[in-house]
């Protein structure tokens, strides 16, 4: 069975028809509907629409849902609406006026590679990342069906050096999520990031990986943002309560930029005696 996320509402729509285009919760009209993603996927069927777009569980029956395995299917859905709301306000940003100026006109200065980076703590939940220069917090606004399920969030971007990007998430659930599921997580990000406005030709990879054996997932892809090609690394890392992610964006010709992208990538570190597991 299939879900449809309203891109409106968040609310999860049970995909039973190439049809579905109106949201049942809201009634708003779902721009990542079938027809309208047909028009950028010509030549593909209804099934590479589900598989690539919709949440799939085995946890719904087809004629009869209890209440139990219904509640564990909606803690699914909601950590993987989590992870595709921050997605949706990451690419929402770099799909604006002001990094497209930031991509268009600037790449990373070669002055990056050979200064002294630093190594900080990002979270309470024993994650640290080195960069270039710290971090500042920032504030997600959260839909209220997603905060109830959050015990404590902390978000942290770099964008101070023209080039790449880095945003860092430490996000600690409630205990009626019970567990992280990696892989509903990872694919709700890659779905979001693939349906925003200017968002074109998206592709990636994806493989798990572990990190002081707390389980991950690497996805490395390409993009056009607005006609500029992008490439991006996100590792997620979730263990018990808590997730960790690290995404990293910059502009395909920015080599100075790939090499300090995927020196951050590799200095993640979580560890588990500051509360992680």
């Amino acid at each position: 069975m299939y879900f449809l996320k309203c891109n409106q509402c968040g609310a999860m729509n049970e995909i039973k028809s190439e049809y579905l285009v109106f949201c049942s919760q809201c009634s708003k009209k779902m721009s990542n509907n079938f027809p309208e993603w047909l028009k950028t996927h010509p030549g593909q069927s209804f099934d590479d629409y589900k598989t690539s777009e919709c949440s799939h569980t085995d946890q719904i029956h087809e004629n009869k849902i209890s209440k139990k395995s219904s509640k564990k299917v909606n803690k699914k859905i909601w950590i993987s609406s989590l992870l595709a709301f921050i997605v949706f306000y990451i690419v929402g940003q770099f799909a604006g006026d002001y990094i497209m100026k930031f991509f268009r006109h600037e790449k990373t200065s070669n002055e990056i590679l050979g200064q002294k980076w630093i190594k900080e703590s990002y979270g309470d939940f024993g994650l640290k990342v080195e960069t270039p220069i710290k971090l500042m917090k920032g504030d997600l606004n959260l839909p209220e069906n997603l905060k109830q399920m959050i015990e404590k969030m902390d978000c942290y971007q770099y964008t101070t050096v023209k080039g790449f990007v880095i945003l860092i998430n430490s996000i600690k659930y409630r205990q009626i999520v019970n567990h992280i599921d990696l892989k509903a997580a990872a694919l709700g990000s890659a779905n979001e990031a693939r349906m925003q406005k200017g968002v074109t030709n998206f592709t990636y990879n994806e493989e798990p990986t572990t990190k002081y054996d707390i389980p991950g997932i690497i996805q490395k892809g390409t993009c056009r943002i607005n006609d500029i090609d992008t490439e991006f690394i996100n590792a997620i890392y979730g263990s018990g309560l808590n997730l960790w992610e690290v995404m990293v964006m910059y502009q395909s010709d920015d080599e100075v930029g790939k090499i300090a992208s995927k020196r951050v990538i590799e200095s993640i570190e979580i560890k588990s005696n500051q509360g992680a597991i």
